[in-house]
Formats: structure tokens, sequence, C-alpha cells
């Protein structure tokens, strides 16, 4: 019989974040498996920051179609989409990992959830209130125009 444990250090880890009232999880992997931590992340709002292609790379998840993120959408824990040493595997941005988890993680949530990504990126980022109200600005009529575009149809393959 193979025992797993369950209070590993990234569960120790886990529930200090929560005790100490952190406002960011970094991963995350550890919370799934404590219903009451994973309610308490969401009754505070606490955000976990979900690296798709880092843990991929790194064998946490070897399909995309099963990381813990898709359980936290699902329990409408907020989360935002990071890339975990992006200088080690040559990778520019976070496009890459918002395609994985908008293809993967949740893949018939449609764009609700993409912006819902976009929106709780900014609303957890450490950047000052001026510079969210700035961005958030900005974002809200770029959404306004791509929908527009969108729904009449004038998007052309590149």
């Amino acid at each position: 019989m193979v025992s797993v444990s369950y209070y590993t250090e990234a569960d120790e880890n886990v529930i200090d974040a929560v005790l100490l009232n952190t406002r960011r999880i970094g991963h995350g992997y550890a919370l799934f498996k404590h219903p009451i931590l994973w309610h308490a992340v969401r009754r505070k709002q606490i955000v976990v920051e979900v690296c798709p292609i880092s843990n991929q790379v790194l064998g946490l998840v070897r399909d995309l179609r099963n990381h813990p993120a898709s359980f936290y959408a699902a329990q409408n824990i907020p989360i935002t989409i990071a890339s975990d040493d992006p200088g080690f595997w040559d990778a520019v941005g976070v496009s890459y990992d918002y395609y994985y988890a908008f293809m993967a993680i949740a893949p018939n949530a449609g764009l609700g959830f993409l912006k819902q990504l976009v929106w709780d990126s900014l609303k957890f980022s450490t950047i000052s209130a001026e510079e969210r109200l700035n961005i958030t600005t900005t974002m809200e009529k770029q959404w306004a125009m791509f929908i527009a575009e969108l729904s009449r149809g004038n998007f052309t393959e590149a």
C-alpha cells in the first residue's frame, strides 16, 4: 500500500500563508487537498498564481487539463496567470501561459473566463492605485473595442 502524505512542507506553507492573511499564494498545488483552506482562500479572496508552462516543464502536471487551477476556477477562487522563471526557457511575457490556461485549464469557459483572468491580474497586482486606474480604464476601452470588432466579424487571419 502506498502512503500519500497530505502534510508536506508545501501544505504547511499554504496554511501559514492563509493564517498570516497573505494576498497571494504562489502555485497553490497543495491547496486543493485541503477544503477548509480553499474555502478560506475563496472567502478571503486570496489569489492563486498559476504558472501553467512552468508547471508542465517541471513535471508537476503532465496534462494541463488536470492542473489544479481548473478546480480553483470552478470554485471561484481567484487565479492569475504568471510565467515562472521565463528566462530559463526563453519565454517572453505570458501570452503562451494565458493561451494554455484558456485552452486547457478552462476549455469551455469562453471569453468571460479570459476577461476574468486579466481583470484579476490587475486587481491583485502590486501596482499603485493610480496605475491600476489608468490600466483598467485603458483595458476597458480595449476590451469594448475587441468585443465590437468580434461581433462585427472584422477579424482576418494573419
